[in-house]
């Protein structure tokens, strides 16, 4: 597929609407204009630096600028990879053509216009509570796939390191770890680290032993003078 099949599509897109179109003006793949408006489209076959660059690049002269690719399909329209890259367009200000070659058809996804920056409050505290609430700081930034430290492991942590010695009663275990929610955690028990001996006891598992064992080792490690 080449990126000259997605002209004739937009072509006739703009002209239904009663644009005038011309091709490769200069360095700008189609210009159309009618009346006093004027749009600029530069085609790519799909998302790249490149074309994103050149749509920012035509926006120190016209207004009204759009990038167009390739239509890459419905399920992928609806994915969060896909809509995170519409956004990043829509924060550009630019907008954005799909381009269906086998249907000779244009969609607008998104036409050029002032983004409107709405900060997300709630996620915003969340990721305040977590770094407030944690206290260690022994993540290591752009990891992947490795066990990350959080405030909730902390507590984990804490629960388990009064089961070393062996199985103790809910009560026990939240008076000696200091955790509210002790209860809570060895019931979820998201890590599989407690074993329930009997109604009201817990143990550490062998996974948790081991897990534990690994986990302080680091925490040792970070904090010795």
């Amino acid at each position: 597929m080449l990126e000259k099949q997605m002209f004739q599509p937009i072509k006739e897109y703009l002209t239904n609407l009663g644009y005038a179109v011309k091709a490769e003006v200069k360095n700008v793949d189609i210009l159309a204009t009618k009346n006093e408006k004027i749009i600029v489209v530069e085609m790519k076959k799909q998302f790249s630096i490149k074309l994103l660059y050149q749509g920012c690049d035509r926006q120190r002269m016209f207004d009204h600028v759009y990038i167009a690719i390739l239509h890459p399909g419905y399920k992928k329209t609806r994915t969060r990879e896909f809509m995170h890259k519409v956004h990043l367009v829509h924060r550009l200000r630019l907008g954005l053509m799909l381009v269906d070659v086998n249907k000779n058809k244009v969609e607008v996804r998104l036409d050029p216009k002032e983004y409107k920056f709405k900060r997300n409050y709630k996620k915003r505290k969340l990721l305040l509570d977590e770094f407030n609430a944690r206290k260690l700081s022994i993540n290591i930034g752009g990891s992947n796939k490795k066990k990350i430290m959080t405030k909730y492991r902390e507590d984990v942590i804490e629960v388990a390191k009064t089961l070393v010695e062996g199985a103790l009663s809910t009560k026990m275990i939240k008076e000696k770890s200091g955790i509210k929610e002790a209860t809570k955690i060895l019931y979820n028990n998201y890590y599989y680290w407690f074993e329930r001996v009997e109604r009201g006891i817990y143990k550490l598992t062998e996974k948790g032993k081991k897990e534990l064992e690994y986990f302080v080792n680091i925490v040792d490690e970070l904090t010795k003078d």
